[in-house]
């Protein structure tokens, strides 16, 4: 698949990018800390190289590529190489799934949620952070995203478009951040706001699944 063969290429270049851009990365981190809720089971779908899931204490996660996963593992998370439509994982398995900037690179975002819904228990939550499309940084990404490594391959959504598709899925969203102002990546404000009404590029929802 075209989207797993730029990251198993790319996957140096992509861990750098944390260490290269700190800033961005600790408010991301700090903006999905806001509204985590506690857990007793958690998994990242996506998880990359674990640059979200070990800090968060999240142990589990599932990932395509294989070199991404290798470097998660080094981080110490256990990483199953599976798709994020087709998880290995039984029924209400867990009360947290965590998806950070990963739904723009999935084949099909409805079996995506449906998934994410499956293995979570009753009261479970899903935490799921992205760029808005329609910010100034998203409409940037957008617009030279021929010119990206990995975001040439992505499709982003609004943050219409997610609340949608998250109300179609059976979630509520419950709390949400937003954080990452500015048109592009050396001219951005870090101001980390409650709510998603500000224009923040960086938005994280916390949305229960729904009896």
């Amino acid at each position: 698949m075209p989207k797993e063969k730029l990251f198993e290429k790319n996957f140096e270049y992509y861990d750098r990018w944390f260490d290269e851009h700190d800033k961005i990365y600790q408010t991301e981190l700090k903006a999905i800390k806001k509204i985590l809720p506690p857990f007793k089971k958690a998994i990242e779908i996506g998880v990359g190289t674990g640059r979200f899931a070990a800090p968060l204490g999240i142990t589990l996660g599932v990932e395509p590529s294989h070199n991404m996963a290798h470097i998660a593992k080094q981080r110490g998370i256990e990483v199953i190489e599976a798709q994020a439509e087709d998880l290995p994982f039984a029924d209400k398995s867990f009360d947290l799934v965590l998806m950070v900037t990963t739904i723009c690179f999935v084949d099909d975002i409805d079996k995506t949620l449906q998934e994410a819904k499956r293995i979570l228990t009753d009261d479970g939550y899903l935490l799921i952070a992205f760029v808005d499309r329609d910010s100034e940084l998203g409409k940037m990404y957008e617009k030279n995203k021929d010119k990206s490594r990995f975001y040439k391959e992505a499709t982003f959504f609004s943050k219409k478009e997610i609340f949608k598709l998250l109300k179609k899925h059976g979630f509520i969203v419950k709390k949400c951040t937003e954080t990452l102002f500015g048109s592009d990546l050396e001219h951005l404000s870090f101001e980390i706001y409650d709510g998603c009404k500000k224009g923040g590029a960086f938005l994280s929802l916390l949305a229960r699944k729904k009896l």
